[in-house]
Parts: C-alpha cells; sequence; structure tokens
C-alpha cells in the first residue's frame, strides 16, 4: 500500500479500470492462496520517484491480485511497523478503540450521499484510511457479480441487498472492527438521509453537484455501460431531490 502521495492514483479512473481488469482477469481469486482476492498489488511498491512510471503504476506486469491477508504478509515482510499495517483495532463494547498511545477514541461514522456521478465514492477515497470499513451497495454488486456499475443481474438485486443490510446491523450493534465506517448511499431525500444517519450513528456529507456535471461525468464514464440507463437513474435522483 503507497502513502498519502498515492491516493491520486487509486482515485483515478485509469486506476480503477485496471484494477477491475486485473480482478475479472484473475476471476477474483487471490494469486497466492486460491482465497477470494480483495487487493490489487503493486510487486514493486510504488515510491515518489515510480509514481510517474506507467509501467510500474499500472503495467499488468507489476500487478497482483491478494487476498487481505496476502496483502497484509507481503507488506508486513518489508514494514511490520508501518502505518499502513498497524495492529488490529481493538473495538470495545460501546463503539470505542484505543488509539497506539492507548487513549480511547470513538468509532466515526460517515454518510456520504449525492447523485450518481457526483463522485461520492472519489471523496471516500481520498479521505478514508487503510483498514476503513466502507459500505456501498454499487461496490457490493460489483464484488459478488463481477459486472459494471450498472450491470447487477436482477436475480442479485436482493442479494446485495440482504448484504448491504446485514453490514448495516453489524454497524448499529458496534461489531465492526475499524476506527472509521463509511456508508456510500444516493439518498436523495432528506429525510431518508436524517433516518439512515440515525440508525447508524452517523454524520452526513452531502456531495452537492448538479444535474449537468452529474451527466457528464456519467457519459464519459467507462465503467458505466449503459448510457441511457445511467441518465434515467441521474434524472429521477435530481427529480425526488427536489421533491
Amino acid at each position: 500500500m503507497a502513502g498519502a502521495f498515492a491516493k491520486r492514483i487509486y482515485s483515478s479512473k485509469r486506476w480503477i479500470s485496471k484494477r477491475d481488469y486485473i480482478f475479472k482477469k484473475r476471476f477474483g481469486i487471490c494469486e497466492r492462496c486460491g482465497r477470494p482476492g480483495e487487493e490489487v498489488h503493486h510487486k514493486i511498491y510504488l515510491t515518489p520517484e515510480n509514481i510517474h512510471d506507467p509501467e510500474i503504476v499500472y503495467g499488468e506486469d507489476n500487478l497482483e491480485l491478494l487476498c487481505r491477508d496476502c496483502h497484509f504478509d507481503e507488506h508486513r515482510k518489508t514494514n511490520p511497523l508501518g502505518d499502513n499495517f498497524k495492529r488490529r483495532v481493538r473495538l470495545t463494547n460501546n463503539g470505542v478503540y484505543f488509539d497506539d498511545a492507548g487513549n480511547p477514541q470513538p468509532v466515526k461514522r460517515w454518510l456520504v450521499c449525492g447523485a450518481p456521478a457526483s463522485g461520492k465514492t472519489t471523496y471516500v477515497m481520498e479521505h478514508m484510511d487503510h483498514g476503513d470499513l466502507v459500505i456501498d451497495f454499487d461496490l457490493l454488486g460489483q464484488a459478488i457479480s463481477l459486472q459494471s456499475k450498472d450491470g447487477l443481474p436482477d436475480n442479485l438485486v436482493e442479494t446485495v441487498a440482504s448484504v448491504r443490510d446485514h453490514l448495516y446491523q453489524l454497524v448499529e450493534t458496534e461489531k465492526v472492527d475499524a476506527r472509521n465506517i463509511w456508508i456510500i448511499a444516493s439518498l436523495p431525500k432528506q429525510n431518508e438521509r436524517e433516518l439512515i444517519a440515525e440508525r447508524l450513528n452517523a454524520a452526513i456529507i452531502a456531495i452537492d453537484v448538479d444535474y449537468e456535471t452529474c451527466l457528464g461525468r456519467a457519459m464519459l464514464d467507462d465503467s458505466r455501460k449503459d448510457k441511457e440507463l445511467q441518465k434515467q437513474i441521474i434524472t429521477r435522483y435530481f427529480r425526488n431531490h427536489k421533491g
């Protein structure tokens, strides 16, 4: 895992597209242990010196799909005490964890709302820390179907909703071992946002972007295959948002 200097790489469309490609090519399987893959790892680690070398950053020969455990093990070899691979959070039974100095800290929960293509996921990627939990319906759908953002098969919609709701329950009952929890959802109506925020004890972060900008981004986003469907979804969001 690279440092803060590489955050813009991991939030870029080019990296997201390459990451999705590696997931599909490796059939979502960790290349070392055969368990479900979760992280696309750079064999040659990213550094400030090589961050502009496309073969290092995006070259397929330098990318490896790993599960979380194998990814941790790889980085522990060279940086056993590094900031990105700290000890477990050690969550208590009242939603508090102890930081590295032994001081109690509250788990922070954020509900990131906004229109499709408004930049919710990008915002989270730019502000999250390693080990944070992110709950997003679209990303869950991609994880279990290996389809694009708008390609989730109808027969899997209820399954994805069930997985998301189970994660919500874990957050409610304070059983998530993470310092920050990010919930990404459109939720065009303010009352819906407030209900979810109250349920999950989360602070609301509204990503306010206008209709034309969202539509333009969606049309340029290669991961959104069905452009007409995207237009309908964005139009419906803004119609409900105003309502």
